[in-house]
């Protein structure tokens, strides 16, 4: 876990701000759930049972009920889904949360980070597929991130499975190996696929880059029309370079049940979703089509690290000088505030010269300095940090203070 010092903190909520303005663009809703969940409702995801207990924060409370910490925000989203059916339809929402798993701490994997996610609950349309690719495309481009989204699905690529020799009860081991060949290499996932006991012709086959060729040794068309649908929407849109097929994206294969994705920034991947039609069944609710997309803030932050992002700081320090100013300068900075203009006063009752210190420390780019003079004339003295340069501006109107330093 770790701590958020105020710079990297702000460039994190500035991400948060621009990942919910997109979430809302789109019409999403926000909803917000416990990080404390019945253990038996995180254990039905996936159907992972009680080993799940060694990959999270698990514990009993005082009454001696099983709980543990939420590992991602899919299985509050399902619950609640399912506990209200009155719902509106499709339910679209969005949270942006702290997420906890005891997973092994190493580069870029920390055992607490946030997630942002959006959902699509009720329809079952490729047309919802779409939308979330959309909106991650939008994302990433006012981020500014050189990126790529890798799509695949899971009914096709069962199918390819089928088509190589892998048997139905192999499948799910088969793709758990096939997820690594980024991670082990391709002679890798071969010895594991041999020590399982699983054919290794898959491996030649999902190389192919060719969603034709492999249509033609599947028998089930199901899933190919469904990604072809997809990616004929992503053309459509002019998405093609950033949005490709790739048959090796074999994530979290346990719950979803069609169109997957997945979102990488130079390699790293920074968030993923894809279609999880049974999901809500699970918990107790009718059986609803539900796609979803999530996005990893810690890791946006990590891959965002030497670039700039617009960041709500102070941009103007007030400066009192004397104790009648010091008094006023709270009431000007008030006004300033409630004019839209980030502002922080000088509370330690330093030199002038020590402020400004502080000014350049902190990197607020104005300083506005108020004595008895200014008091008098109903002026204030703006000096800007970077040039040196000062003017003296009337307290009235606040739009042009506003104005001058550039908010």
């Amino acid at each position: 876990m770790q701590d958020f010092l105020p710079e990297k903190a702000r460039k994190k909520q500035a991400i948060e701000d621009l990942i919910r303005r997109e979430f809302e663009a789109y019409g999403f809703d926000p909803l917000e759930t416990p990080i404390v969940e019945d253990f038996n409702l995180l254990a039905a995801k996936g159907s992972a049972g009680e080993e799940i207990k060694n990959e999270i924060y698990y514990f009993k409370d005082k009454s001696n009920r099983e709980l543990g910490l939420r590992f991602d925000l899919t299985v509050p989203l399902a619950r609640v889904v399912a506990n209200n059916p009155q719902l509106v339809k499709p339910f679209k929402r969005y949270q942006i949360g702290r997420v906890y798993r005891y997973d092994r701490p190493g580069a870029k994997r920390y055992r607490e980070f946030t997630q942002a996610d959006a959902d699509i609950v009720g329809s079952s349309s490729v047309l919802a597929d779409f939308e979330l690719i959309a909106l991650a495309y939008k994302i990433m481009k006012n981020l500014g991130l050189k990126f790529a989204i890798k799509v695949s699905n899971k009914a096709l690529l069962e199918q390819i499975g089928l088509a190589c020799g892998v048997k139905k009860e192999q499948l799910c081991n088969c793709f758990r190996s096939l997820d690594k060949l980024d991670k082990i290499s391709e002679k890798g996932v071969c010895e594991e696929l041999d020590e399982k006991g699983i054919a290794k012709k898959i491996v030649e086959t999902i190389k192919q880059t060719s969603l034709e060729k492999i249509e033609k040794i599947v028998k089930d068309k199901k899933g190919y029309n469904e990604l072809k649908e997809l990616l004929d929407y992503c053309e459509k849109a002019a998405m093609s370079e950033f949005v490709k097929f790739d048959a090796s994206l074999a994530r979290g294969l346990e719950y979803y049940t069609g169109n997957i994705f997945e979102i990488s920034c130079n390699g790293v991947s920074v968030g993923g979703g894809g279609r999880y039609d049974k999901l809500i069944q699970t918990y107790g609710g009718p059986e609803t089509p539900a796609v979803g997309i999530s996005f990893g803030i810690d890791r946006l932050l990590e891959s965002l690290e030497k670039q700039e992002i617009c960041q709500r700081k102070a941009r103007l320090l007030v400066i009192p000088i004397g104790l009648i100013a010091a008094a006023k300068s709270l009431k000007i900075a008030r006004e300033l505030r409630s004019a839209g203009l980030n502002v922080e006063n000088d509370l330690m009752q330093r030199s002038l010269k020590k402020n400004m210190e502080y000014a350049n420390k902190k990197s607020i780019p104005f300083v506005a300095i108020i004595g008895e003079n200014e008091l008098k004339q109903k002026i204030i003295t703006i000096k800007n940090m970077q040039t040196g340069k000062q003017q003296k501006v009337k307290l009235r109107p606040l739009p042009k203070l506003k104005k001058i330093i550039g908010e």
